[in-house]
């Protein structure tokens, strides 16, 4: 198997080496090139890292590439089919970081028209942590369409893939930004309805984006996760602190306790499990908000460990 992908993906590398040289509709294949590219870089990583961790991901690195070939073979021609289609879609930008192709998924809804002028709503889904996460996994959970709970109706889905398991921290944070750019050159994305959301490590990320970037949301729905550093540390990890003042200090720099009150701009929905002991960041949160002078609504699934609630799901 690791011989046919190898061979494979060498085929397809040597395909997007004729369409980087190509005189004919550069200006398109410079433009769609990541989504190809991404589709070749996540299985040489996996068979240069040896980060295939379930056989279903071997089979599914071939499946990739062949999405990879297609693409590859309708750029050629100045043609990108996958820009019009629904459902579950893999899609990559460059990166302004460091030059790369990076990977995130969409939902697009099956009554989405591509030729009406009617915008959307946009969910952000920011995903868990995951020690066996790969690109690969990530692009397999988002070619079907798994690993969230939530798809509203009418509305497209963005899952970044966030530069591996960091809760969108430094890269992982630009991620958002220049997938929702990237995104917004093929569908129409009302600015007024885009939400954040989140569960576990996702939920982290959601509490990071909704304190920081106030002014960009409709909407905020984190949950589990952590919200801040000390109480977390000494709470869920169980760690005696002893922080040099300069490490105390750059806690402010994702702490969402700290700017909690930035939650007054929008409606925000934290969410936890009524046993799990990640109901420790909405609980800080509820408090950092009553500090602030205002109540913060925590939805808490009954009987429940680290897990989403159907029927809490359905309030939210």
């Amino acid at each position: 198997q690791v011989k046919a992908l190898t061979e494979t993906l060498h085929a397809l590398e040597a395909k997007l080496s004729a369409l980087r040289t190509s005189e004919v509709h550069h200006q398109i294949i410079e433009q769609y090139l990541p989504d190809v590219e991404v589709c070749a870089r996540s299985v040489r990583d996996a068979l240069q890292y040896n980060e295939f961790f379930k056989p279903a991901e071997i089979s599914f690195a071939g499946e990739l590439l062949k999405i990879g070939q297609d693409r590859a073979a309708a750029l050629a021609d100045g043609k990108t089919p996958w820009t019009k289609q629904t459902g579950p879609v893999i899609r990559g930008y460059r990166s302004r970081i460091d030059g790369s192709a990076q990977p995130y998924g969409l939902e697009i809804p099956e009554d989405y028209d591509f030729h009406a002028v009617d915008s959307r709503r946009l969910d952000f889904w920011f995903h868990g942590r995951g020690e066996t996460l790969s690109e690969v996994s990530f692009l397999q959970q988002r070619s079907k369409g798994q690993g969230s709970k939530i798809s509203p109706p009418q509305t497209i889905v963005l899952h970044p893939y966030g530069r591996y398991s960091n809760a969108n921290k430094f890269a992982g944070e630009v991620d958002l930004f220049e997938a929702l750019a990237h995104a917004k050159r093929d569908y129409r994305i009302d600015d007024d309805r885009i939400l954040v959301r989140g569960f576990s490590m996702g939920g982290a990320a959601c509490w990071q984006f909704a304190v920081h970037f106030p002014d960009l949301w409709a909407a905020a729905q984190p949950g589990a996760g952590f919200s801040e550093t000390p109480d977390f540390l000494k709470t869920f990890q169980g760690e005696t602190l002893n922080p040099t003042w300069w490490e105390e200090k750059l806690w402010r720099w994702y702490d969402a306790t700290n700017w909690a009150v930035n939650l007054t701009n929008y409606p925000t929905i934290a969410y936890s499990g009524e046993i799990d002991r990640q109901k420790q960041a909405a609980d800080q949160m509820v408090a950092a908000a009553e500090k602030a002078g205002f109540r913060l609504l925590h939805l808490i699934g009954p009987k429940t460990a680290h897990a989403i609630h159907p029927e809490t799901l359905q309030e939210i």
